[in-house]
């Protein structure tokens, strides 16, 4: 029994010995006072339920800075294949930032503000790429996601795309045919390859290049490969675009 419990265990019996003869008392509490007086760290641990620290005990590893983690978050780039995902910019722009998203995910609506913002400061030199990652707990994204591809068919993929941002508290199967014919879109077609194995197989495509890269809520953005966890502010964007010297 290591000595917290013997304390407990002690003390407990202290108060039962109350009720024996006074030479059992007197043995016992003579033992207990001599136990208390060699472990006194341990009687305070006791007291209040945390184990005494060990002598040797190691103190827990600083975690890095904030700045330290932005120097690795910089040299930990990833791979993304763009593949026949719509961009929306210059190909050759200095600037690549692509998202994973969620239509209906209202951390995504506000990362899809923060693209738009940094597309207006910085102009021709950013291209921008959605890809889909859609929720399985947000019932309209998968939905949302066909109909955004089924548009860029028709080369309105991101008109479409902020038209669903736009509109989020209503998406829907009449938002979705609305905006289509809003955008002047071949409803018949646009309503035919919603429905493709092709779309299908193209978000399921996103939706695991996301995961295998360590992207599993949304948004998460990668800016010339170097990963954003969640809705940044747009000075965060505005750091790591200075950090790569390209702004």
């Amino acid at each position: 029994m290591d000595t917290k419990k013997l304390i407990i265990v002690s003390l407990i019996a202290i108060v039962v010995l109350n009720l024996a003869d006074q030479e059992q008392k007197k043995n016992f509490e003579a033992s207990v006072i001599e136990t208390i007086k060699k472990n006194p760290e341990a009687v305070k641990s006791a007291l209040i339920g945390k184990a005494p620290q060990a002598a040797d005990a190691q103190p827990a590893p600083a975690q890095p800075s904030e700045e330290e983690q932005f120097k690795q978050a910089l040299a930990d780039k990833v791979n993304i294949d763009i593949g026949n995902t719509p961009a929306y910019g210059k190909s050759n722009a200095p600037i690549m930032i692509v998202v994973f998203s969620d239509f209906q995910c209202p951390f995504s609506k506000r990362g899809a503000d923060t693209l738009h913002a940094l597309i207006s400061k910085y102009g021709d030199k950013v291209t921008f790429v959605y890809k889909n990652l859609p929720l399985p707990f947000h019932p309209e994204s998968m939905p949302a996601a066909k109909a955004a591809l089924a548009a860029g068919k028709q080369g309105k993929f991101y008109e479409y795309h902020d038209k669903l941002f736009e509109h989020q508290d209503t998406l829907g199967e009449d938002l979705y045919v609305q905006t289509a014919k809003d955008l002047g879109l071949n409803l018949g077609k646009f309503n035919t390859d919603r429905k493709s194995k092709e779309i299908e197989d193209q978000i399921k495509a996103d939706a695991n290049q996301a995961n295998s890269i360590g992207f599993n809520g949304t948004p998460g953005f990668a800016v010339n490969g170097v990963k954003i966890l969640g809705a940044y502010p747009i000075d965060h964007f505005e750091k790591i675009i200075k950090a790569l010297g390209l702004g």
